[in-house]
């Protein structure tokens, strides 16, 4: 847990000595150190993970502060989280390293090398004062070249293996740290990068860390029943020792005094107090050190850093400038580091943000009052948490959550106190290998960034959610973290390291069953959160063909067009936008079109790109409605792109003869080509799904009866093995189509369940099975499509082509805007409900699967925190969530019933059932601020209290039917946690506190406190209805804000609010 080359960096500023310091009889016995309850046997070692043991540290900083002790049996553990605590201790006067844990675990392969030896052992002096020159600033700068020859290799490596194949993060930065240690330390080479495997030094190492990591979470007795593992750990370090002699003996026999390499350096140099040289037999340790330590932590960095900068599209954007910048066509060389700040910068940041080394270990020299007042003696050990110290807001501010690599730039990092930064550990033991890790980095990500677009492999991989995770063992990193990169346009000439040239990516695979001969192409790109930008992505290129157009790229997300746009056919792009903010599958873009706009150099960089955007969005959001859309057709045709039709919707009667007469298509247009073929199945269809990928249902239950408004439940969800969440995110479900609706399809096309349905002639995936061929109606209806969404104008149109009599007059004018607005939109006809009441239409079975979108998972605010119940064995989170139930008539038809399709999915789920769900992390700072004495306002509406009660959860951890979770509300408010201001819409509360009327009309009568709670820093959150609570509350803070400003416009109010919604003003809100 505490850094691999621990040792050598610049000595920090010293901290005042502590007040009370001397014998044990001397210090006062001081405050109690918070800490969780004892069992009688166990102690606090059941709090801890035995796999990822500074999680627990982690968990319980956020329940018991910055200070907490932990009992567990062979050792007492301090845990410190903040800045001013671990400041004090970083005092090298007054604590010390202390080996302990798994770094002495891992003393029989390291023993007395830099990094396991014991601070009073003769070996670690001769060593840091001998070898503390050899990693400085300069001598690493001769490292240059060896740097740069392994790192071509791994990019031509990388390019070889083409755009679509998975790169293992974990083991190519692995190879590259191996092998950049390995030559540049002892002028080695392990070729790392030639081998379709890891190398044995690597696999042996791997297993040497998990034993050792394991043996430290052990009882003694337990590792006394492992003796196999202990002989295989032993034969591993034997390996890793043999090899290590053999290059000790190979340069003693043939001496290489040209070289100047660190082996050198311990052959032959001579320590300058005791003037003692170094022994084979440390020689042998210092070399497993450092090849144990600086590939660990290289490696993990390089990882956190590029996660990081693939999930901050906008910094990933400013790398590439900056490299396009300083290095354009040239090759990198070493006078061009210094001018790579931003990449730098980012480097920085990935570590302050989540590094590999999480936390050290230090003791005080004497018993003392750590802070003034914690009694601490030197045989207790003091963990530092690093993640607490690198976000404690009190350093860096109310963002300390956010990625920002900004904080580290225009002398942003000279600002910092003493000690604020630590991933290279602190005083004499801090990491010696600080430079030589930092000038490898910046060089592989400029090398990176200047060949390759790099992507993530898996584009909803985030770590802690399902399947991922931080993996631990020496260090922490990203575990299963994959990508994939494709050469940059125009970069062909720098694939020059070897006489073979690499070979032109390949191009994806056409589907589909179009016939693409003498077929116009064109390129389809979606950016959306929900599935319905794709849909209409996929209808476009289902459609293409009947117009002579063809997409032989298929329907492709945004971001799969940074730097590749094509030129010379058209390209259109849909996308949407969530409260302004781009779609997760199109940050990448917009942060690729924003950087490039910003450049007066790349005015001409879309030239010969010709381009048409359409927008997808909800109406209740004026100020931000189409943001997205409009802001990329403003940028394309700024940076030269040419526009075809003006920005809109998705209308293909208007976009396909467009589209014919720009790529000069003639023949004739034709009428779809899907078919369905209905057969009867002999058995009923089976379905079965992932467990992994399933929560448990623990319990149901009414929380608010049908009356006032809708029945309303809360749900008890177990989360699968290592998934996470915070307060604040959403759980996402994947429903079923309510049975009656689906009872209903069945009856108007005569199809049993049991029917099986084959589909050909469309793209669209979701209508076939997973291996393409036939599937049940009963999956198809009930699993793949929408049932109840409203019918779009065209499809009403459609619908009365195909109807005859009055049916067909009747339909027509319904598809004019005034009627079709008021009366398919405002009472939600469906398809369905549509054929019902128009009996007249002969629409087939295949074109009205052919109309209805697939069947999207709906995501709901978690009303839980992780914290308000402890984790189920194996260390699983439950999550609640709080829903109503829509049921009643249809708007559509008074005796037609209505049922929503996820509320009432949820509503049929008993104790022990299954349901397909993940974690979805919250995109905007809709969060409690950092530091828990900021005041908070709250603004929730029905279900909207959802996030709100995890919210107080949270901080009480830390320190009527209208009225939901009253009594848990009651309880808050009298721990002082919450002040609660009901506002009731028909009844009010029994306890006379409540007001009739709604929320905004609450907030106005009571808007001169909020006021005064806003200007002290208060965030406001707010969650409900888009179209009445989010609207709502946003008109009142307005009228707030005119009230105060009665000179102020209403464009200038919004203007105002719209920058309150970057952090302070936040709303999750649905429907």
């Amino acid at each position: 847990m505490a850094c691999t080359f621990h040792h050598g960096a610049a000595k920090p500023k010293s901290t005042p000595t502590a007040e009370h310091d001397g014998t044990d009889a001397e210090v006062p016995e001081g405050v109690p150190i918070p800490h969780p309850p004892e069992k009688l046997f166990t102690k606090n070692l059941k709090e801890m993970d035995p796999n990822f043991a500074v999680s627990s540290f982690w968990r319980l900083a956020d329940i018991y502060g910055p200070i907490f002790s932990l009992n567990l049996i062979k050792r007492k553990v301090i845990v410190i989280s903040d800045y001013q605590l671990i400041n004090e201790v970083c005092d090298d006067n007054l604590y010390e390293k202390l080996v302990t844990g798994v770094q002495e675990n891992i003393r029989p392969l390291t023993k007395n090398g830099l990094f396991t030896s014991y601070s009073d052992e003769e070996e670690w002096g001769i060593a840091h004062r001998t070898l503390v020159p050899v990693f400085g600033p300069m001598h690493v700068r001769k490292m240059f070249p060896q740097m740069t020859d392994i790192l071509s290799q791994m990019v031509f490596r990388w390019d070889r293996f083409g755009p679509d194949h998975r790169i293992s993060t974990m083991d190519d930065f692995t190879r590259l740290a191996f092998d950049v240690i390995g030559l540049c330390a002892f002028n080695y080479r392990f070729n790392a990068f030639y081998s379709q495997d890891l190398i044995p030094f690597a696999k042996q190492l791997g297993q040497v860390l998990i034993e050792t990591g394991l043996r430290t979470t052990r009882l003694p007795i337990e590792n006394e029943l492992h003796f196999r593992d202990k002989k295989l750990m032993m034969e591993n370090i034997a390996a890793m020792h043999k090899l290590c002699d053999e290059i000790v003996a190979e340069r003693k026999a043939n001496p290489r005094p040209d070289v100047d390499d660190l082996l050198n350096v311990m052959l032959f140099a001579k320590d300058p107090v005791t003037r003692k040289g170094f022994t084979d037999e440390n020689i042998r340790y210092q070399m497993v050190t450092f090849l144990v330590a600086g590939h660990d932590t290289s490696a993990g960095t390089m990882m956190f850093l590029l996660y990081n900068l693939l999930q901050h599209p906008e910094a990933l954007q400013k790398c590439y400038a900056e490299v396009d910048a300083v290095l354009g066509d040239k090759p990198l060389e070493l006078e061009d580091i210094p001018k790579l700040k931003y990449i730098d910068a980012s480097m920085r940041e990935a570590l302050r943000y989540l590094g590999p080394i999480p936390a050290m270990t230090r003791h005080t020299k004497k018993t003392r009052l750590l802070g003034g007042k914690y009694r601490v003696t030197p045989d207790v050990v003091i963990a530092c948490n690093f993640k607490g110290l690198h976000h404690d807001p009190k350093i860096w501010g109310p963002d300390c959550d956010e990625f920002r690599p900004e904080r580290w730039l225009n002398g942003g990092a000279e600002k910092q106190p003493p000690n604020a930064w630590k991933p290279f550990g602190t005083g004499v033991r801090a990491c010696i290998g600080r430079y030589l890790a930092e000038q490898e980095i910046v060089i592989a990500m400029a090398m990176i960034f200047q060949h390759f677009i790099v992507e993530q492999a898996d584009p909803d991989y985030k770590l802690t959610d399902q399947k991922t995770e931080v993996k631990s063992t020496l260090t922490i990193n990203p575990d299963h973290f994959d990508i994939k990169v494709r050469r940059r346009p125009g970069k062909e000439h720098l694939f020059t390291f070897t006489g073979n040239a690499a070979p032109a990516p390949k191009a994806t695979k056409a589907k589909g069953t179009a016939d693409l001969i003498n077929l116009k192409p064109i390129d389809v790109f979606f950016g959306g959160n929900t599935g319905t930008c794709k849909s209409f992505g996929e209808d476009l290129e289902t459609s293409a063909p009947n117009f002579g157009l063809a997409v032989p790229d298929q329907c492709r997300n945004l971001d799969d067009a940074v730097e590749r746009l094509p030129k010379g056919r058209p390209v259109i792009i849909i996308t949407s936008s969530y409260e302004g903010l781009s779609p997760d599958n199109a940050r990448n873009f917009i942060a690729w079109l924003e950087t490039r706009a910003k450049d007066p150099a790349s005015s001409e960089l879309l030239k010969g790109v010709s381009y048409g955007v359409f927008g997808v969005g909800n109406k209740d959001w004026a100020a931000t409605f189409h943001r997205i859309p409009k802001l990329v057709d403003e940028l394309m045709e700024r940076l030269g792109a040419t526009r075809l039709v003006p920005a809109g919707y998705v209308d293909k009667t208007v976009l396909f003869p467009k589209l014919r007469e720009l790529t000069g298509v003639t023949s004739a247009v034709r009428g779809s080509e899907m078919t369905v073929e209905i057969t009867q199945s002999e058995t009923p269809s089976k379905l079965a799904g992932e467990e992994v990928s399933e929560g448990v249902v623990l319990a149901n239950e009414i929380i608010a009866k049908k009356g006032l408004g809708p029945e309303k439940r809360q749900i008890d969800i177990l989360l699968p093995p290592g998934v996470t969440y915070r307060s604040g995110d959403y759980l996402v479900v994947q429903p079923y189509n309510p049975r009656e609706s689906v009872n209903r399809v069945l009856r108007h096309f005569g199809l049993h369940l049991d029917s099986i349905i084959a589909v050909s002639g469309t793209t669209k995936e979701h209508l076939k099975a997973h291996n393409g061929g036939p599937i049940s109606a009963y999956e198809l209806i009930t699993t793949r499509v929408e049932l109840a969404n409203p019918a779009s104008q065209r499809q009403v149109k459609s619908l009365a082509s195909l109807s005859a009599g009055p049916d067909a007059e009747r339909l027509h004018a319904l598809a004019e805007d005034h009627l079709y607005n008021r009366e398919i939109l405002g009472k939600r006809f469906s398809v369905l409900d549509l054929l019902e009441d128009f009996p007249s239409c002969t629409l087939s079975l295949a074109a009205y699967l052919d109309m209805l979108a697939p069947l999207t998972p709906r995501q709901y605010s978690i009303s839980s925190s992780p914290y308000a119940t402890r984790p189920i064995p194996p260390v699983c989170l439950t999550a609640t969530l709080t829903y109503d139930i829509y049921a009643g008539p249809s708007y559509s038809h008074p005796t037609r019933p209505f049922h929503g399709v996820a509320s009432t999915y949820l509503s049929t789920l008993h104790p022990s059932t299954r349901l397909r769900c993940f974690v979805r992390r919250i995109n905007i700072p809709f969060r409690l601020p950092p530091d828990p004495q900021t005041p908070v306002i709250m603004i929730a509406a029905g279900t909207g209290i959802a996030p709100m009660r995890a919210f107080i959860q949270d901080r009480v951890a830390i320190a009527s039917e209208d009225f939901q979770y009253k009594d848990d509300l009651a309880a808050w408010e009298g721990l002082g946690v919450v002040k609660v201001r009901a506002a009731f819409s028909k009844v009010p509360g029994a306890d006379g506190d409540g007001r009739v009327g709604h929320v905004d009309e609450r907030i106005w009568e009571d808007r001169e406190e909020l006021k005064g709670m806003f200007k002290e820093g208060a965030r406001v959150l707010v969650c409900g209805s888009a179209a009445r609570l989010g609207r709502s509350a946003a008109e009142v803070c307005l009228r707030i804000w005119g009230e105060a400003h009665p000179e102020g416009t209403r464009r200038e109010g919004e203007e105002w609010l719209l920058a309150q919604k970057e952090e302070r003003y936040v709303s999750d809100v649905f429907g």
